[in-house]
């Protein structure tokens, strides 16, 4: 595949087929032969061109006017200000598990000595109460805002402070009832819970994210517990127990380079064994945490892409959505997640922090992405107004890198922990997830132009 980029956002994407005129603000897309991209560019670069056109370049440009190729559209923008209506714990950064990947070297203190805590309960409360008066604040207003969430997580496993995260739950649902606004609780999981913690996820929550590689074999050696033990019998019987319970279920599965080629049989796997999943999720692993120390690689793009291709298939034949994390052609964004917005997500310890992965004060990248922490003496939570400022920057917009790229408002950057590690967004220059990111929604793209009806013509606004 090559991409030729056509200001301002027009795009001339190529592959066997052929062109293939992209316009990524209005997601348009049409099959072009060579003559009418040239025209497109031409006109693209200055529409005074169009009087010295010929008949037939005028006809060109007229047909995509009328679908609106050339056609301004404003810039996506992430929101302005904070005033968050959902936030994110880490009750704790303990974890039965030891993975072998993992980013966060759960239940071992981040891998920089930090001691195993727990979120004090005060914390999470006064958490709550802040996301959920923004929320009622700005029902009132009208901005179209229904509920306040909170969604469970961690740099471990959230439900190895189970006892907290029933507080956390029912502190949650008696601010709902005061306040008479709906509150949705999710959260994501290893998988090794006990019965009575599976009960309690089938009774309060709306959806439930389990970190599972599928397959025994890859679960066994990559999500061994702490004791070294095989992982797969724990989480297969929660997925099991979730899906027969009717819980919104999602499953993130980890890619390294020993399982690239297993991809479709991962899909199959789960889709035959787990009925009614609502979405697998394929990430090739990052090298960094726990990763570093261990023999796991990433895999490389192009088999990475090859293999996500086949299991797309498989999972269309078994009803299942498959997604990677950059490949989101449905989404227009100036930013990857809401980083840029203040993402509120509190950590054990009650830092704030705009990012997941960035979890731990010993970090150095917690001097970018951590922005407030619960003081316990006021019993409130302090921001930094100049760190919000600061992480408002760190958007598509201002990463030169992306403008020529018709991912740019797709992708949007994408994960600023991982491209912008210890550098500017002047100085992002892509990763092998840009590859990857390219390749899949180039892929959406012609799928899109492959399922449009006969009658309507070459385009589709997607």
């Amino acid at each position: 595949m090559s991409v030729e980029p056509m200001p301002p956002e027009l795009f001339v994407l190529r592959d066997d087929e052929g062109p293939i005129l992209y316009a990524p603000l209005g997601r348009l897309m049409a099959r072009v032969n060579d003559a009418a991209a040239d025209v497109a560019l031409t006109y693209a670069n200055d529409h005074r061109a169009y009087d010295a056109m010929s008949p037939e370049g005028k006809t060109v440009v007229r047909a995509l006017s009328e679908r609106g190729f050339f056609a301004p559209r404003a810039y996506p923008q992430h929101e302005r200000g904070f005033r968050p209506t959902q936030v994110t714990l880490f009750p704790t950064n303990n974890c039965n598990l030891r993975c072998s990947y993992c980013y966060a070297f759960g239940g071992e203190g981040g891998g920089n000595g930090e001691p195993l805590t727990r979120m004090d309960l005060r914390c999470a409360q006064r958490a709550i109460d802040l996301i959920a008066r923004n929320a009622l604040e700005r029902r009132d207003e009208g901005d179209g805002t229904h509920n306040f969430l909170v969604s469970i997580h961690g740099n471990g496993e959230p439900f190895c402070a189970f006892d907290l995260i029933q507080e956390i739950v029912w502190y949650g649902q008696d601010v709902s009832e005061q306040l008479d606004i709906p509150v949705v609780f999710n959260a994501a999981t290893n998988g090794v819970l006990t019965e009575e913690q599976i009960d309690f996820v089938v009774a309060n929550f709306g959806s439930i994210n389990v970190s599972f590689d599928g397959l025994p074999a890859f679960q066994d050696a990559n999500r061994p517990t702490a004791g070294g033990k095989g992982s797969f019998e724990a989480v297969d019987r929660t997925m099991r127990r979730l899906a027969e319970a009717g819980v919104g279920l999602g499953v993130r599965t980890t890619v390294t380079d020993a399982m690239v080629d297993a991809m479709p049989e991962i899909v199959e796997f789960v889709a035959s064994n787990y009925p009614g999943i609502e979405q697998l999720h394929f990430e090739p692993v990052w090298e960094c945490g726990r990763c570093k120390t261990s023999s796991n690689v990433m895999p490389t793009s192009d088999v990475f892409v090859r293999r996500y291709l086949e299991s797309l298939r498989v999972a269309e034949e078994r009803g299942v959505r498959l997604v990677f994390s950059g490949a989101r052609q449905d989404v227009l964004a100036d930013t990857f997640c809401k980083v840029s917005s203040g993402s509120f997500t509190v950590t054990p310890t009650g830092d704030v922090t705009a990012c997941y992965e960035v979890s731990y004060a010993s970090d150095p990248r917690s001097e970018r992405f951590f922005f407030g922490r619960y003081d316990p003496e006021a019993d409130r939570f302090v921001f930094d107004q100049e760190k919000l400022d600061e992480l408002s920057e760190l958007c598509v917009h201002n990463i030169r890198f992306c403008d020529d790229c018709f991912c740019r408002w797709h992708c949007a950057g994408d994960c600023a922990a991982k491209v912008l590690d210890g550098i500017g967004v002047d100085e992002h220059h892509g990763s092998v997830r840009c590859e990857i990111s390219r390749a899949l929604t180039l892929n959406q793209i012609q799928r899109k132009l492959r399922w449009k009806p006969q009658e309507e013509g070459s385009s589709t606004d997607g």
